[in-house]
């Protein structure tokens, strides 16, 4: 037939994103066919909609076609190294278990990128490091241990392999298996190139500690020998020679010590680095640097093993050592001073302070008004106050000195100004605070009295001086139950002094009325200080009012051997032997 097909019905596909229509002609293959005519009108949705799924099906196989194995292998890639970055920043910033987490996550990243591409294992090493040490940061040192063999397992013959050996040999000291850091900072050593110089120098430094800490001297010598001469091996060394107590060799040691020039970089990230009891902070060092406070610590020991019948050689003798370090001393020179305060060589001590006063006029003038204070010589004390408060106006001490000569005067107003003025310069200067509280209950003042001495409890809550002086005031108040307290405080801190115990015993009589613990703590006292009159009295009085004549007799019996010449002893003895007899 030559009549044409009506076209007429059939409409054009929806235009692309692109602007296009779907067909390259404007139309789609159904629609070229005549889709009205091939399908009926219920199913033309449905033959749509399979389409439009069809084509995004389409669309993201394509997707996944076009994330090649390489592809996949360069985005782990750099996952892992982002994790890598992120665990080491919040390890600096001390976040513990954030920082182990995300070590976990790089670990399990870096497996699956393996099993992408086998000869991708370049990563392995810097994961596992990073994990091991995500574990020894979080003190879970057995898992680190263990993740570093597994490092070093899989990763034979890797030039950072002493590395790991280093981190197992600190986790072995951190734990005190001093033979087993031993043997892994040895095989440190032997896998260390001989160019890393300042890392094998500390590795020595690691050994001798070890060695040192496990008691094998001689072996601890000869590492610090090998190490390069900083501060804290001279130190070490020098220390060594001393438990060993070779005095030849801690002279050779010590003058090498004072000679090694400051280095900047001091070994601070070696662990361990200072084997003795840790320097105290004082005021006397918070002038000195840590290397002139080794140096002075080797010297206290030096000195007093150079020759112990007569110190005074050892110190000359290292005085010409460190006469190039004045600062030293001029601080081992004062504490020669107060060794000498406390030998009471009285003399001797204040000759040195008066020479010293030349060198530091503040710390010398008030050790000297201490001294003058304490012989009894006021005006002298007031003198030397005067000269080391004109040198330091902030010597908190210089402050109490003087504060002390006017409460010895009378002069309390001028007293309580100085201790306060002493407190604001240091809060925690105890002797003002103390001498503050004594001024307060010597003018009546309980209740001023009363928080001077509490804040001084809180600074020195051991300090029986001060719980006596708080529960003394209780006392004198008439408030016996709190002063029971403070006295049993008291009690706990020396639990044998006499006079605690018969004031206790006082004040159960007083508050509670309370013979049976009154007489305790008095037999207590008897018990610990059995010549006290007073209390044997009152013992012997209170057993005679409970009809307890026999027991009365043996104190009175006692206080009659203290006493022979006293006449009422007898007497009393002799009326409770009848009061017995009669009962």
């Amino acid at each position: 037939m030559d009549s044409a097909y009506d076209f007429s019905h059939v409409t054009v596909l929806p235009a692309s994103r692109d602007g296009s229509s779907s067909g390259s002609d404007g139309m789609s293959f159904i629609s070229r066919l005549g889709t009205s005519s091939l399908f009926p009108t219920s199913t033309r949705a449905s033959v749509s909609s399979r389409r439009t799924f069809s084509s995004h099906l389409q669309a993201n196989v394509v997707a996944k076609d076009q994330s090649t194995p390489v592809d996949v292998v360069r985005i782990l890639e750099n996952q892992i190294n982002a994790l890598l970055e992120q665990s080491v920043l919040l390890r600096q910033e001390k976040k513990w278990e954030e920082a182990l987490e995300k070590a976990k996550e790089a670990v399990k990243k870096e497996q699956l990128m393996r099993k992408r591409d086998k000869s991708r294992g370049e990563l392995m090493f810097s994961t596992l490091f990073n994990l091991a040490a995500a574990y020894e940061t979080n003190s879970m040192h057995a898992k680190a241990l263990k993740t570093y063999s597994i490092c070093l397992t899989k990763q034979r013959g890797n030039p950072f392999a002493g590395r790991l050996r280093i981190s197992m040999g600190n986790i072995y000291y951190a734990q005190h298996d001093y033979p087993s850091a031993i043997k892994c900072y040895e095989m440190a050593l032997d896998q260390l190139s001989k160019d890393d110089q300042a890392i094998r120098s500390k590795l020595r430094l690691n050994i001798g500690n070890a060695f040192f800490r496990s008691g094998r001297l001689r072996e601890a010598v000869k590492n610090y020998k090998m190490s390069n001469p900083y501060y804290q091996t001279g130190f070490n060394l020098f220390l060594c020679h001393y438990a060993l107590g070779n005095e030849y060799a801690m002279k050779q040691s010590f003058m090498a010590l004072a000679g090694i020039c400051v280095d900047d970089c001091v070994e601070d990230d070696i662990r361990d680095q200072v084997l003795s009891v840790q320097i105290e902070e004082g005021a006397d060092h918070q002038s000195l640097s840590a290397r002139d406070q080794l140096l002075l610590t080797a010297a206290r020991l030096l000195a007093s093993s150079l020759d112990e019948a007569d110190e005074t050689v050892g110190y000359d003798w290292i005085y010409n050592v460190l006469e190039e370090n004045e600062h030293v001393v001029t601080h081992l020179e004062f504490e020669q001073a107060t060794n000498r305060l406390k030998r009471r060589e009285f003399g001797n001590a204040t000759e040195m302070l008066l020479e010293l006063q030349q060198k530091s006029k503040a710390v010398a003038s008030t050790n000297l008004s201490c001294l003058s204070f304490l012989g009894g010589d006021s005006q002298t004390a007031s003198s030397y106050a005067d000269t080391a408060i004109e040198a330091d106006r902030y010597n908190s001490d210089a402050l109490v000195n003087k504060a002390n000569c006017f409460f010895i005067d009378g002069d309390f107003v001028s007293a309580k100004k100085l201790y306060l003025e002493a407190v604001d310069i240091g809060a925690d200067c105890w002797e003002a605070i103390y001498n503050l509280g004594l001024l307060y209950s010597s003018q009546g003042d309980a209740e001023n009295a009363l928080k001077a001495f509490e804040k001084l409890h809180k600074l020195t809550p051991n300090n029986p001086e001060v719980i006596y002086q708080i529960a003394d005031i209780y006392d004198l108040q008439g408030r016996y139950k709190d002063a029971i307290k403070w006295f049993s405080v008291l009690t706990a801190r020396i639990p044998n002094d006499p006079n605690t115990l018969s004031r206790l015993g006082q004040l159960y009589l007083n508050a509670n009325d309370d013979p049976l613990e009154a007489m305790h703590y008095k037999l207590e006292s008897f018990r610990n200080y059995p010549v006290d009159l007073d209390t044997i009295s009152w013992i012997g009085s209170k057993f005679v009012k409970d009809e307890l004549y026999e027991k009365s007799i043996y104190f009175f019996q006692q206080a009659a051997l203290i006493q022979p010449d006293e006449v009422k002893w007898g007497l009393m003895i002799t009326q409770a032997q009848k009061l017995t007899r009669s009962s």
